[in-house]
């Protein structure tokens, strides 16, 4: 046996609280935006604090909530929370169907100007030409611009950004119903382009000339589920000798990270869906909160009931029975006679005996008149 073994002492258990604040602060970073503010930052004193260090608020990720949460939670209440903790220190933020235009403008307002990376995925009504032509110029380090299934944005924004933005190396602008202009403006604005993908767009085979043609750096290209393109012959030897990674129209998506994503139409139908299953399940909660507050009072009516039939009770006549068991004689005689003179030794007797029958009553108090009555007479 080791000897090290031999002299080890107990195990100590690892307390979370005595990590070192860097350490805990590294930890905490890995959760989501959201797992932050709904829950870790209301662990301990010390969690809350480390929470609120801006260094934990560089990034912002609100992408993968889900539908229900969307609509449970005040999103784009809770980002502008956590754009406020940054204290301008902001680099990279991604946000999923709550985005709008006035948030765009209040990462601008902050103090944000240093973000790199910017991503902002089924943003169906809230994001417009208008809300990203106003933070375009404001954000000249952006190297990174992620617009998915955002149907109101348009060459007019890309155009501003390819301006405001020089060193934007990585775009994608998927499932956006893009054609010609869109891919006419990438081309003229964004020349320094790395990686591009345009999943599920509709531009055809000039478009993508003028792509190649204005973007002598890119190295990537996504062409997945634009099938108006067409590759073949010198369009599609141009992009095999100018790119190292491309991606057919026809290409599978198993890998692409927006998979399973749905429109407007599916997700107003998701959201409609859940509300009405909300409500389904508080008409059910309801009910059974009523169906219970009914058998409490039921149960509640019963014990009363039960008690004044308790109280009210012929204890005289019970106490009879009970005497009879001691005194079959003395029972008997009162059936017989009913006289006075037995009514009167029977009080006599009942003072006499009184600490019994008190012991009786308690013994028995919890038993209904009627019950109390058959016990007694079965002793017979």
């Amino acid at each position: 046996m080791d000897y090290q073994s031999i002299n080890a002492g107990p195990v100590k258990k690892l307390n979370w609280l005595d990590l070192p604040h860097d350490l805990t602060l590294m930890i905490i970073g890995k959760l989501t935006t959201f797992e932050i503010l709904t829950s870790t930052q209301f662990v301990c004193p010390k969690w809350q604090r480390i929470c609120m260090d801006p260094l934990l608020w560089r990034t912002i990720n609100m992408c993968d909530i889900g539908i229900r949460n969307s609509v449970d939670y005040k999103l784009e209440k809770m980002c502008r929370h956590a754009i406020d903790r940054s204290c301008g220190q902001l680099i990279d933020i991604s946000i999923e169907y709550f985005g709008t235009d006035d948030l765009l403008k209040y990462i601008i307002d902050s103090g944000c100007h240093k973000l790199r990376h910017l991503r902002l995925v089924q943003c169906f009504y809230g994001i417009s030409d208008k809300g990203l032509c106003e933070i375009a110029e404001k954000l000249p380090l952006l190297e990174e611009l992620d617009i998915t299934l955002c149907s109101r944005v348009s060459s007019i924004a890309l155009e501003a950004i390819g301006r405001g933005c020089p060193l934007l190396k990585s775009f994608k602008y998927n499932d956006n119903s893009g054609g010609n202009e869109e891919a006419l403006a990438i081309a003229q604005n964004m020349s320094n382009l790395f990686h591009l993908q345009l999943v599920s767009n509709y531009f055809d085979n000039s478009g993508l000339s003028a792509i190649l043609d204005g973007c002598p750096h890119l190295e990537s290209l996504d062409l997945r589920l634009c099938h108006d393109v067409e590759l073949e012959g010198e369009l599609r030897t141009r992009c095999d000798e100018q790119l190292k990674d491309l991606r057919d129209p026809d290409a599978p998506l198993d890998d692409f990270q927006f998979k399973g994503l749905c429109f407007e139409i599916a997700y107003d139908d998701a959201v409609f869906d859940y509300l009405n299953e909300k409500q389904v399940q508080e008409q059910e909660y309801s009910e059974i909160a009523s169906d219970d507050t009914i058998y409490e009072y039921k149960k509640r009516e019963a014990e009363r009931v039960e008690k004044e039939n308790l109280d009210e009770a012929d204890w005289e006549e019970i106490y009879a029975i009970w005497e009879s068991i001691k005194n079959p004689r003395l029972w008997y005689k009162r059936l017989i006679r009913g006289s006075s003179r037995g009514k009167k030794n029977n009080t006599k007797s009942k003072e006499k005996k009184k600490p019994l029958f008190i012991n009786l009553q308690n013994l028995l108090s919890s038993q209904s008149h009627h019950t109390l009555k058959s016990f007694l007479m079965s002793q017979i």
